[in-house]
């Protein structure tokens, strides 16, 4: 039988699987438990509630982007500081690609929860930095010369959260190319550059 850390991560995956094939009102202890071919009973003992539930896939989502994060090129040794902006844009815009091609399920989740649970502040919080970290975004247009990191760093997240929602569900998910390519790739980089480039040739 797992252990308890594995039974709860086995069933924050199936509470995503859930949610990203059928919503999030196909998701019940029960659902679960036949997801995972368990014992009835078996997922209520380890979250008595739905929102238990939904708090562990919100959570499972933000350790895999931390790891996702970690084995990305943004946390290469830069022994000479930032790259030139038009390589700090092709290392954004291929982990935002990698993103949209490697966890598709994921990111409709984020949505399907950020629509549902706006009135749940907790969850409404924790959604909102599972994937992309407002700090992160500060510091790095803060070394592109940003005179207002705070602002221009919640902006440029605003634009990454942007670039992924259209690329998913958004116009570009019909017309444009499709995630995981080189043109994908591209297209992020391209949109990237414009924002970040134009932070570095400010006066």
């Amino acid at each position: 039988m797992a252990g308890g850390t594995d039974r709860r991560e086995r069933i924050a995956d199936a509470v995503l699987d859930i949610v990203a094939a059928d919503g999030i009102r196909a998701l019940t202890h029960r659902a679960v438990d036949r997801h995972l071919e368990l014992p009835a009973g078996s997922t209520s003992y380890y979250f008595r509630t739905k929102r238990e539930l939904l708090v562990a896939a919100v959570e499972r989502l933000t350790e895999s982007s931390r790891r996702d994060f970690e084995r990305s090129r943004l946390t290469r040794p830069r022994p000479g500081g930032l790259p030139a902006v038009e390589e700090l844009a092709a290392d954004i815009g291929s982990a935002l690609d990698a993103m949209l091609s490697d966890r598709a399920r994921d990111i409709r989740v984020r949505y399907a929860l950020a629509l549902e649970m706006v009135h749940d502040k907790e969850i409404q919080r924790a959604l909102a930095t599972s994937i992309f970290s407002q700090e992160l975004a500060a510091g790095l247009v803060r070394e592109l010369g940003s005179a207002d990191p705070e602002i221009d760093g919640a902006n440029f997240v605003a634009l990454c959260e942007g670039l992924v929602w259209e690329n998913s569900v958004g116009a570009q998910a019909l017309a444009g190319p499709e995630p995981g390519t080189a043109a994908s790739a591209r297209r992020l980089t391209a949109a990237i550059a414009t924002y970040l480039g134009g932070l570095s040739a400010r006066p």
